[in-house]
């Protein structure tokens, strides 16, 4: 057996995705479980039916990403999305639910979760997520994102009635506040590097001062807090 070969099937094996089901309902465990076995980027390490059981899994298989049921029987979702995240917060959460209301979105964000999705998600769309969740990025179901641009925008106009001059420049480098605009509009780190003529790598440090000086663990959370502060506008 050659060297390259060896190689080959190590790269295929650090690529793949190590996923985790929480889910109270066996049955849908099952059906999440036959869609993403069809996957050959994606194994399933494991399934939890409660949240104590998803913390304990988490220990013991370091999965990727934790597919995680925000009504979990014991410790909720968003509790246990909490724990990990102070754990690991490398970990990709991505958020199951049959819930689109603004209180229940807006816990599971400042939890850390990197995806809310919807239960009626298509397939397709769930096996992205998924990827793009192991990869650092965010994702918000279509349905709720209008509630968080209007309720993110209400909060912003109200901190921008009380501010004067720019006090984000009180926190912020001004390169680091327009990467933090960009990351506003939706920008990934590729399309920042362009628009300001940087590398992507220093788009990255940018981000990480940007977390540090938040106090807080990813793009969602920066932008929702630079929104509160009247510091950015979406739309």
């Amino acid at each position: 057996m050659s060297l390259s070969y060896l190689y080959q099937m190590g790269m295929r094996a650090m690529d793949r995705i190590r996923v985790l089901i929480a889910d109270d309902h066996a049955l849908l465990r099952q059906g999440l479980r036959q869609i993403l076995e069809m996957e050959k980027d994606m194994d399933i390490v494991g399934e939890a039916s409660t949240g104590n059981e998803v913390l304990k899994l988490h220990k013991q298989l370091s999965p990727d990403v934790i597919l995680l049921d925000i009504s979990m029987p014991g410790i909720s979702g968003v509790e246990v999305a909490k724990e990990i995240k102070k754990e690991k917060a490398e970990t990709g959460i991505v958020m199951l639910t049959i819930h689109d209301s603004e209180e229940y979105l807006f816990e599971a964000i400042k939890a850390g979760v990197n995806g809310y999705v919807l239960k009626d998600v298509d397939p397709e769309i769930l096996i992205e997520v998924i990827r793009s969740c192991k990869a650092g990025s965010t994702y918000l179901h279509p349905q709720v994102t209008g509630k968080v641009i209007d309720k993110l925008n209400r909060l912003s106009d109200m901190a921008q009635g009380h501010a004067q001059g720019n006090p984000a420049l009180e926190v912020l480098t001004e390169r680091e506040l327009d990467v933090l605009r960009l990351m506003a509009e939706g920008a990934g780190n590729k399309e920042i590097a362009n628009k300001l003529y940087i590398s992507e790598k220093t788009v990255k440090n940018h981000a990480t001062n940007i977390f540090r000086k938040l106090d807080v663990a990813d793009r969602t959370q920066a932008v929702i807090e630079a929104l509160k502060r009247g510091w950015v506008k979406i739309g």
